[in-house]
């Protein structure tokens, strides 16, 4: 603190010592900002310089990313020093932005929150003044209009001869009309001021015509609580939020510094109903953007796959299918990444190692979904053109006819003849295939059809299935017992 005394050469001196404080407060700040620029220019290059390379490694990436990391601590730190010292001097808005700024660059610096902590109580008792004092000037504004339109509608009054406070139409119609009569240039053609006296007639009605209530009701005391709806003001409110598109992590004191002035702002009567509005708002709009962001994250995963799958069933060079339905990850993985090693294909780092594999995996499955019910199909195809020879080659009348039909006499008539749909099935497809077309004939004439054999080649190899797995349990155990033994 610099106190002056009454004499001139103190009062010099003084003046020179604060000129000297002053100017060197501007240096301070002027070279915080040029460093601040010089180091933010130098880490830019940096990391442009770094970002130029295109690095391919993982190594590379991480050590890119340390470095923004650390360019982006030290500018936060700058940004903390800056915005403390423009709170110092009273510049609260443009430091809190300074503390905006930094917490972008590092959420999670202490000090940054600290000065945000400091400065938030602040602002918000300044704000609290800023709008006590428009309350006020609007007040008196209002006191101001209203006493001036009192004293407007007091010299109407006495020009229609009706009460001041008279705000009945029908009354106020014929009171003018009573007056415009009276004072009408036509029935006063030797008065020279009655075309005057019939202007200010029509100008009082006028005034009074204005200060009647839009709604033709009561007219409405602003200063009146009782009409005040907090649903409806505070519903608005949010809606005017939402047009002005306010995201969910800007601050409440600089969207009322831009909105203060709109009606939707204004209409709200309280600054605590304001931020309990504005706080719900917030929260809706974060669910909402989390849940785009979901959305968004999800078309674009879905996307990377598609192209991944796009890999997967493309060839290489000789036109071969880097993936069949017997492939399988840990022999086609490696495979398909120096492939792309190679070729500089992109398309392998879309995806990370468990979604590569969940994908391929899943590819392999429609592969062998696609090619099971191409065997169907075909098998399908043969089976019906066998079941066109069966038509062709053999016909009875009724359905006891068809239930004495044995496949081995079928199969005696139809063989020599060499017939390539009889060829296109296995012998136990074709005995299948008989069994079935019998069966829908004798249904066909109204019968019953009779009950099947069992196959003896099906019932053969079901036994020597059963005869495997009872020797490999039966090894099992044996191998069990001597592991038990060994111990």
């Amino acid at each position: 603190h610099i106190f002056f005394q009454s004499s001139t050469p103190r009062k010099r001196r003084g003046a020179r010592i604060a000129s000297s404080t002053a100017r060197t407060s501007h240096d301070c700040i002027a070279r915080l900002q040029s460093s601040t620029a010089a180091r933010n220019s130098t880490h830019y290059h940096c990391i442009a310089h770094t970002a130029a390379k295109k690095p391919r490694t993982p190594q590379q990436r991480a050590k890119m990313a340390h470095m923004e990391s650390i360019y982006k601590r030290e500018q936060a730190a700058e940004l903390c020093k800056r915005g403390d010292l423009l709170a110092s001097r009273g510049h609260l808005h443009e430091a809190m932005e300074c503390v905006g700024e930094g917490l972008a660059l590092h959420p999670a610096s202490k000090d940054l929150k600290e000065l945000r902590d400091r400065l938030t109580p602040l602002l918000d008792r300044l704000e609290e003044e800023l709008e006590k004092a428009a309350r006020r000037a609007a007040k008196r504004r209002q006191l101001k209009e209203k006493k001036k339109t009192d004293m407007k509608l007091q010299d109407a009054a006495l020009v229609l001869g009706v009460a001041a406070d008279c705000r009945d139409e029908a009354q106020l119609k014929k009171a003018y009309k009573k007056m415009s009569l009276k004072h009408h240039p036509d029935r006063n053609r030797g008065d020279p001021s009655a075309t005057q006296r019939f202007q200010r007639v029509h100008d009082a009605y006028e005034s009074f015509m204005v200060a009647l209530p839009e709604d033709g009701g009561e007219e409405v005391d602003p200063s009146d609580k009782s009409r005040y709806d907090p649903v409806a003001a505070i519903a608005a409110f949010k809606a005017h939020l939402e047009a002005k598109e306010i995201n969910s992590w800007e601050n409440f004191n600089d969207v009322y510094r831009r909105l203060q002035r709109d009606p939707e702002v204004v209409g709200v009567r309280t600054q605590g109903e304001r931020k309990q509005a504005f706080a719900e708002y917030t929260t809706k709009r974060l669910a909402y953007e989390k849940k785009q962001e979901k959305e968004a994250e999800r078309v674009e995963q879905a996307r990377k796959r598609g192209v991944f799958l796009e890999l997967l069933a493309s060839s290489d060079f000789q036109g071969r299918a880097f993936v069949s339905s017997s492939s399988e990850w840990r022999t086609c993985g490696p495979r398909l990444q120096e492939h792309c090693r190679a070729h500089k294909d992109e398309r392998w780092l879309l995806l990370d190692a468990e979604d590569r594999q969940r994908a391929f995996n899943d590819f392999v499955e429609q592969l062998k979904d696609a090619e099971t019910a191409h065997k169907e199909e075909k098998r399908k195809k043969r089976c019906d053109a066998f079941r066109t020879l069966l038509d062709e080659e053999v016909s009875e009348a009724s359905a006891e006819a068809y239930a004495d039909l044995k496949w081995s006499a079928v199969d005696g008539i139809i063989r020599p003849k060499n017939d390539s749909r009889y060829k296109d099935l296995s012998s136990d497809s074709r005995r299948r295939t008989f069994l079935d077309w019998r069966d829908e004939k004798i249904a066909a004439l109204g019968g019953d059809p009779p009950p099947r054999e069992k196959s003896r080649s099906r019932s053969r190899e079901r036994s020597r299935r059963d005869r495997r797995d009872r020797s490999r349990r039966s090894r099992s155990r044996d191998r069990s017992r001597r592991d038990d033994r060994s111990r």
